[in-house]
């Protein structure tokens, strides 16, 4: 199929337009959203930054990109394959000699492959901060003698921040330079990005979003705390305007080539990114390099999803259109704008439906949920997963579970809030259940794990598996 011949020249206030709705509708603060088809970019935006000073959000607005830091990071390591600084299929170990986790197997075994694909099975969330120096990452990396698995490497995906804090680290030893400096020179001023930062004192300079919370029922209130510490930056620090967010996709649409026609990732490299290395949880998902890979029809899209301190990011790319599309915005309820316009957007350019099918519940009356219902854990939150009494045969409603989460250490400190989810069953075969998450309105998938003949072995939430410990 041939790419689109770019934007149509009435697209920019359509586009302003569904943002200015979505926004309102779903209360969020302020937004922007980005489409690059063909060698056109437009840039839209609603709102405001910071409901406390008022200011609004204009195209060159910084947003945290959160997890989409996730492609920065794997870009620069792919870089740094092809200079021949790094191996992906070698050990960690044998290029990161202070690297080492609680399991000796696992030290010696992790690849960094392993963990830009959420393969490693190191515990994920690991977020501990170990100040701002330029040896943050070195220090992170010290952190981990201690750090147990949640699965064995390559047994499973689990969503893994962990793991890119040591691909970050990994990148400091093989260029010798702090991963800050290494993302500026190697990466976005080769780009003409510009603005795109990792630190607070840089970000000073420029219009910054501020992330937002809402109270049930209430208006959004600004965050107290705004950015992630200095060694979570390979795995959610980077902030961008949306437009150097774009020309960060565009490198992934022209096969590695910038603006100004140098190279700065090879085809091949890009083409290796792009390729599924191992099934998501989540049904109709895979897991490349960095991207999650997903069908909008017959074509295939390359995401990613955010959810920092109260910003929600997104990045679609669809290569053979060359197509890009990303929505920043700056409070939870971020999630159900940007899966409307996203569907918007890609049924206006390119005739296909994104929009995420929400799958039917099961009449589960009949069938034995017992299997389910345990205690999971994993690093700083345990689930306890219970028959819901408001639901059954003795209800009218067919038969559901209820999964009471409980965040602590680390999670707990960053305001993350207990939750109770009604789960209702969609797909008995793959043990995926649907619920709706009351922090962004959305519906969301919870996958069980090992629940084909037995008792589940583990359970996804937020693509984190969870262990059953009882």
């Amino acid at each position: 199929m041939p790419a689109p011949p770019g934007l149509p020249a009435s697209y920019a206030p359509r586009l302003e337009a569904h943002l200015a709705e979505l926004s309102a509708g779903h209360g969020v603060p302020g937004a922007v959203c980005g489409v690059v088809s063909g060698d056109e970019t437009t840039v839209a935006t609603c709102g405001v930054a910071n409901a406390a000073t008022g200011v609004e959000v204009t195209p060159d607005t910084l947003f945290q990109l959160g997890s989409l830091s996730k492609l920065y990071t794997t870009t620069l390591l792919l870089q740094a394959q092809a200079a021949g600084l790094a191996a992906l299929d070698e050990p960690v170990r044998a290029q990161l000699q202070e690297f080492s986790v609680a399991d000796p197997g696992a030290t010696i075994e992790i690849t960094p492959r392993h963990l830009l694909t959420h393969t490693s099975g190191i515990e994920g969330d690991h977020l501990v901060d170990t100040g701002w120096n330029d040896d943050a990452l070195q220090r992170y990396v010290a952190t981990l003698a201690a750090l147990g698995q949640i699965h064995p490497p390559e047994e499973t995906y689990s969503f893994c921040n962990t793991g890119f804090g040591v691909a970050g680290r990994l990148l400091e030893v093989a260029t010798g330079d702090h991963f800050d400096r290494v993302l500026r020179r190697r990466l976005a001023r080769p780009l003409g990005c510009t603005s795109t930062l990792t630190l607070p004192q840089h970000a000073l300079l420029h219009r910054v979003a501020a992330g937002h919370v809402h109270a049930p029922g209430g208006a959004a209130t600004r965050q107290q705390r705004w950015s992630l510490a200095r060694s979570n930056g390979p795995m959610g620090g980077v902030m961008a305007p949306a437009a150097e967010l774009l020309a960060f996709a565009r490198l992934h649409l022209d096969g590695g080539r910038a603006a100004d026609g140098a190279y700065l990732l090879t085809p091949a490299a890009v083409a290796s990114m792009q390729e599924p290395q191992v099934e998501s949880p989540l049904p109709g998902e895979e897991q490349a390099l960095g991207w999650t890979v997903r069908r909008w029809g017959t074509l295939t899209c390359l995401g990613q999803d955010a959810d920092t301190i109260g910003q929600r990011a997104f990045l679609r790319v669809v290569p053979e259109r060359r197509f890009a599309l990303c929505v920043l915005t700056n409070s939870p309820p971020g999630v159900a704008l940007a899966r409307e316009l996203i569907g918007r957007v890609a049924a206006d350019l390119l005739d296909v439906d994104a929009s995420p099918v929400a799958p039917r519940p099961e009449p589960a009356a009949a069938l034995d949920l017992g299997r389910y219902v345990g205690s999971y854990e994993r690093l700083h939150q345990r689930v306890d997963v219970a028959a819901d009494p408001e639901a059954g045969p003795d209800t009218g409603r067919p038969a559901a579970l209820v999964a009471s989460t409980e965040p602590s250490g680390v999670l707990g400190a960053l305001g993350i809030e207990p939750l109770r989810l009604s789960l209702r069953l969609v797909d008995p075969e793959a043990g995926a259940f649907v619920t709706r998450d009351p922090r962004t309105g959305t519906e969301e998938m919870v996958v069980f794990a090992g629940s084909g003949d037995g008792a589940a072995s583990g359970v996804y939430l937020d693509g984190r598996l969870h262990r059953r410990v009882g």
